[in-house]
């Protein structure tokens, strides 16, 4: 009897997270003619535009990109972790889902289909350098002449450029069970819990799981979960975090094996990216 109550459980978890990704929604903010493009920005006030929340899609491309603090960008095949300077490109009808950690200022740029460039067909990381950001909310902000506003924002089309040092992507299970088990590791990235301990909480074997990472992500649970770890790093360090603080945040009892283990996944040590990407606290809006 217990074990098919599990078994029902276990089903009902995997079929809701499979409809979540392939029913979205369909909603949220769209760009007036005769404009190229519009940007939401959620500071943490009330909102100007429609929020759709849990997964969803528009009908406009959207760039996604954090001006203070960090963001995290969920689509069907991986989840990003996003820091000032760096973006997510999503053409249109791209499910996605997005949330912002406390006190950050995140920003949402969606493009019309007809401004955007032929090339941005998939999924992309862009850079998002500073400069463009205060232009991107100048244009929220400011009044101007409509040939104005939209010889800006061609050139603001024009500046945008892959990022080199994107955000680390995340792979996530397509079992609708083991994501469940997935985003709960992604939680809570200092947690020790073993394989065995993550598997029983979610009532599944390690057999199970093991066969599900091969499958699904083509990494071993241990490799899986050291990516999210150093993902929840970059946000730590992004935010001015010492390098032995946010190694502790991260499951690692020594600075050096952490440093060891981000250099491993990012090509850098954590003193280079800190200094390559943090942004002052004073820069949000």
């Amino acid at each position: 009897m217990l074990a098919t109550v599990l078994d029902r459980g276990r089903d009902e978890v995997s079929t809701a997270v499979a409809l979540r990704w392939a029913e979205p929604s369909v909603g949220g903010a769209e760009v007036s003619a005769p404009y190229l493009l519009a940007t939401a920005v959620f500071d943490g006030s009330p909102p100007a535009v429609p929020i759709v929340s849990g997964v969803h899609t528009h009908s406009d491309g959207l760039l996604v990109w954090p001006h203070h603090g960090s963001l995290t960008l969920h689509t069907r095949h991986a989840m990003r972790r996003l820091v000032p300077g760096q973006g997510v490109w999503l053409p249109p009808g791209t499910p996605h889902d997005a949330s912002a950690d406390p006190g950050s200022v995140s920003c949402y740029t969606y493009v019309t289909r007809a401004a955007i460039p032929s090339h941005w067909s998939a999924l992309r990381p862009l850079r998002v350098r500073r400069a463009l950001q205060e232009m991107l909310l100048h244009l929220d902000a400011t009044a101007m002449p409509d040939d104005l506003r939209l010889r800006t924002q061609r050139v603001v089309i024009d500046l945008l450029e892959e990022d080199p040092h994107p955000a680390i992507d995340v792979p996530v299970p397509a079992d609708g069970r083991i994501r469940a088990l997935a985003d709960d590791v992604m939680r809570d990235p200092e947690s020790e819990l073993s394989l065995e301990a993550w598997a029983a909480r979610h009532a599944l074997s390690v057999r199970t799981v093991t066969r599900a990472f091969s499958r699904d992500v083509g990494m071993s649970f241990a490799r899986w979960r050291s990516l999210v770890r150093m993902s929840a790093a970059t946000t730590l360090l992004a935010q001015g975090r010492p390098v032995n603080l946010v190694a502790h945040r991260c499951g690692y009892s020594t600075t050096s094996a952490f440093s060891a283990a981000f250099r491993r996944v990012t090509g850098v040590s954590p003193t280079e990216y800190l200094r390559e990407q943090t942004v002052p606290a004073q820069a949000g809006r």
